[in-house]
């Protein structure tokens, strides 16, 4: 069992690689397999199209994400610490992990992500909006609908991540620190 669901995951890394260097149609199920060291056939075993491929490694993506941001919130303590956290969290994980920047920065603002794909239960999704709503229930933040607060929120991190990874002399240059981006986020969102 171990041995096909590490067969599944070198499969969905091997998408995830291709995808990030070469988009979706530059990533063929043929190149997919022969990057995986599998057969072209294995690929068919989890996964009936390139598409379903895709909106498999989307959830994998979201899964690794949720795994590495809540194993490390600490429920404990003040939410303004928790919230800065989330932040650092987040965007360490996408730096660690730049393929699964790449993908998922693809993924959302492509066609596959579509109304009927966001329909389908997503764990770091619904993580995320319960971490927005402890903060409102605890009245550390506003009463702002806990899905418009993820929205806002991961996609500046998201485009935090890309500029630091397309500008990052530039800035260091300029002593530019992005990190400001997050207290402003919070001092808008935050309950005077």
């Amino acid at each position: 069992m171990e041995n096909l669901q590490n067969k599944k995951e070198s499969i969905l890394e091997s998408a995830l690689v291709l995808i990030n260097e070469q988009g979706f149609h530059g990533c063929p199920v043929s190149k997919v397999a022969k990057n995986a060291g599998v057969a072209a056939g294995s690929i068919y075993t989890y996964f009936d199209s390139k598409e379903e491929l895709i909106m498999g490694v989307f959830e994998y993506v979201s899964e690794k994400i949720k795994e590495y941001v809540s194993s490390k919130d600490d429920e404990s303590m003040e939410y303004e610490i928790r919230f800065f956290n989330y932040w650092k969290n987040y965007t360490e994980y996408f730096e660690l992990n730049p393929a699964h920047h790449g993908f998922y920065d693809q993924f959302v603002n492509s066609p596959f992500h579509s109304e009927n794909s966001q329909l389908k239960p997503n764990g770091w999704h619904e993580w995320a909006n319960q971490f927005f709503q402890s903060g409102i229930d605890s009245g550390a933040i506003k009463y702002i609908n806990p899905t418009v607060l993820a929205i806002l929120v991961n996609s500046n991190i998201n485009s935090v991540v890309r500029i630091k990874n397309n500008f990052k002399n530039r800035f260091a240059e300029k002593n530019v620190n992005l990190e400001e981006i997050s207290s402003l986020i919070w001092e808008g969102i935050r309950n005077k």
